[in-house]
């Protein structure tokens, strides 16, 4: 990739250049694959470019409500090059959110495709328009009707777009990216074009991908600051990229589009390892052990050291089988968005899947240090971006510079200046280590080293890190600042109940965590991990909570990060109860 490329405008020119893909951009449309060719995006991109300006957007907030699609980046593109500004916006966040967002950025125009996402928009704000993409009433703007006058205004004045584009400048701001709010309002992050470009840059440094060879498969939503720039650095090199419709339908699509290269999340990697394991050991006895082998040397093996006669065996029975349950081509998954357990790394190196984690935040656009090929340490982030310095400062916390860090928090002067110093420095709030080849390990946040009320510091990162790679749990609160010890909220995987319900005879999840059996079980893990913990560290008390959090009703953050805060306040009597029993 050029490195004189400094805004979207500039980007778009070299995409136009690459040679034709007729698969390029591809997502699900009526139990079938709609797809776009390269030549198909660049013209599209151009007449919406068209149209936007002449809405008169230009410098205006607009959004976008839709799922990710080839849609959501035609809009996103031509947004950016009509010089408006991309709002992403989430439908299923608290209202109470919803209507910040909209007020805080000022929209007066939202793309939405369903009815019900429609509906979400009038009921937080009525004088929103709305644009409904897929709409057929010929009453209202849609997608179709928006690039036909963009192609009617192209043929009126053919050098209109080079006009537009050239009014670009890579400081210019091109999107306000909400945080998710796990405490208190959020705050949009205002990103400009070289905030973004310098991220592609980097990362077209880090990991190489070609047209001939590569496909991409998409599972994050585009909202996410992560996959959006991932997905612009896809763009940048021509491969044919699919979305993933529906999270359930993820292995049929691993299986139908055999991807090379992934963005993923841990939780997605520990949901897979465990599947993998509950199924390996389904089977005869004789498969058991060999699984149990497997394991083992998966959890063990240095992944840097060459395999041996045990190792090409195991591949041959049993890691096959897994690559192929991936769809047999990976060649590249780079882990983003929370940290990610060593065994869960070390397994997938082992079975033959390259697999990188990263760390960054929205903040810096979003990457500040990632593994890479030739770069990889199992239990670090791996190394900064070329364009980002990092420091640590006396009291353990990371900090980051470079043109990928954001202007500010739209609107929200004070709290810019509370993360960003004088000097350019970002304040991440995460704790983190640095060793002699300059890894980057993050060790907790800041605000999770909580203490007892009897003075003992205590790690919560360290302790839910360890009750999540149970595989039990989707999220996990440890509650013990201030009090005298820890106890724990425990949200059930909705497969593991369902498991232990067909076993057991029992009606529903409600059955399966009011139920002894499950509640022994549930000891045995904690037990388990209270082993590795210093006393005051123990989790003394557990609450199983049966019904699903939801982003709905503010347990979940739009990034389905547990909001810490809401759930402390919604279960406050139940942790009472967890203290006053002890007591």
């Amino acid at each position: 990739m050029k490195k004189d490329i400094k805004s979207f405008a500039s980007l778009y020119g070299y995409i136009k250049d690459l040679p034709e893909n007729d698969t390029f951009l591809n997502h699900r449309e009526s139990e079938s694959w709609k797809t776009y060719s390269k030549k198909e995006f660049i013209e599209t991109v151009r007449y919406l470019s068209l149209a936007f300006d002449a809405e008169g957007w230009r410098g205006r907030q607009i959004a976008l409500a839709i799922p990710s699609s080839a849609y959501w980046l035609l809009i996103d593109y031509a947004l950016m090059l009509s010089g408006a500004v991309s709002v992403p916006l989430f439908t299923n966040i608290s209202s109470k959110n919803l209507r910040f967002q909209i007020q805080d950025a000022d929209l007066h125009t939202v793309f939405t495709q369903t009815e019900e996402q429609e509906k979400i928009i009038l009921d937080a704000d009525s004088s929103i328009t709305c644009i409904n993409i897929d709409s057929s009433d010929p009453t209202r703007q849609s997608l179709e009707a928006l690039i036909q006058t963009g192609k009617e205004i192209d043929q009126q004045s053919p050098d209109r777009f080079e006009k537009l584009i050239s009014g670009i400048s890579s400081d210019d701001l091109v999107t306000i990216v909400y945080t998710s709010g796990t405490s208190g309002l959020p705050k949009g992050v205002e990103l400009t074009h070289f905030n973004l470009i310098s991220q592609i840059l980097d990362t077209s440094e880090n990991y190489k991908l070609y047209p001939d060879k590569d496909t991409a498969l998409s599972l994050l939503p585009l909202a996410h600051i992560f996959e959006r720039m991932v997905m612009h650095y896809y763009l940048s090199t021509g491969i044919s990229v699919y979305f993933a419709d529906d999270v359930r339908n993820i292995g049929n699509l691993l299986n139908s589009v055999h991807p090379t290269v992934m963005t993923v999340v841990p939780r997605l990697l520990e949901k897979v390892c465990f599947k993998m394991h509950t199924k390996a050991m389904a089977g005869s006895l004789v498969k058991k052990i060999i699984a149990m082998i497997a394991f083992y040397r998966t959890n063990h093996k240095d992944p840097e050291n060459s395999n041996n006669w045990l190792d090409n065996l195991l591949d041959k029975l049993v890691y096959s089988k897994f690559r192929n349950s991936l769809g047999g081509n990976l060649r590249m998954m780079i882990s983003g968005g929370a940290p990610l357990a060593d065994d869960i790394y070390r397994f997938f190196l082992n079975i033959g899947i390259p697999l990188y984690q990263g760390y960054g935040l929205t903040e810096a656009s979003p990457v500040i240090c990632a593994n890479a090929p030739g770069k990889n340490k199992v239990g670090t982030c791996g190394r900064r971006f070329s364009h980002t310095e990092t420091k640590i400062d006396k009291d353990g916390e990371l900090f980051a510079r470079g043109p990928g860090i954001m202007r500010g928090y739209h609107n929200n002067p004070e709290a810019t200046r509370e993360v960003i110093d004088h000097d350019g420095w970002l304040r991440t709030g995460d704790l983190a280590t640095m060793d002699d080849e300059k890894y980057i390990t993050i060790t907790g946040r800041s605000k999770e080293l909580s203490k007892t009320s009897t003075g003992e510091y205590i790690s919560i990162h360290y302790i839910e890190h360890f009750l999540m790679m149970s595989g039990w749990f989707d999220h996990v609160l440890i509650i013990g600042n201030n009090r005298p010890f820890v106890v724990v909220l425990l949200m059930v995987d909705s497969g593991v109940a369902l498991e232990f319900a067909q076993k057991y005879g029992l009606k529903d999840k409600e059955d399966v965590v009011e139920s002894r059996q499950f509640q022994k079980q549930v000891w045995r893990i904690i037990s388990k991990i209270n082993r590795k913990l210093n006393h005051w560290e123990k989790i003394r008390d557990f609450y199983l909570i049966p019904e699903p959090l939801t982003v709905e009703n503010g347990d979940l953050t739009p990034s389905m990060k547990l909001a810490r805060d809401h759930v402390q306040k919604r279960f406050k009597e139940i942790i009472e109860r967890m203290y006053k029993d002890h007591i």
